[in-house]
């Protein structure tokens, strides 16, 4: 039975951290049309950082830094520009939601490229 309760409960701590996920993007990044929940994909970029403060900073706004994730150079921190620790990492992650597939597949394919466009 306690095993049961300790499932439970953390099944529902869960359950609200993903409620706190970022809400899908109501406008398609690629056709500019309504976003159709139905078609998602999920955008992840992992970077290393050059220290934890760097990785705090990151965490507390990621949006703020995406620009700069996206365009991090190997063996540089994207946030201070010094040499990066590659046991330091920090991950930006959102679902984005698309228009039609044709858009979907596009983004698929060079989604660096066009995460910039995604608005809500």
């Amino acid at each position: 039975m306690k095993h049961i309760l300790t499932l439970a409960v953390a099944l529902g701590l869960l359950a609200g951290i993903s409620s706190a996920a970022e809400p899908l993007n109501t406008v398609c990044p690629i056709s500019g049309k309504p976003a159709n929940p139905a078609i998602t994909t999920t955008y992840t970029k992992s970077v290393a950082v050059c220290c934890n403060r760097c990785k705090a900073q990151f965490n507390a706004t990621p949006k703020a830094y995406l620009n700069n994730i996206v365009g991090a150079v190997s063996g540089q921190c994207p946030l201070s520009k010094k040499k990066s620790d590659p046991a330091i990492t920090v991950s930006y992650t959102r679902q984005v939601a698309f228009a039609d597939t044709t858009s979907k597949a596009a983004f698929d394919a060079a989604p660096d490229k066009h995460i910039k466009e995604v608005r809500q």
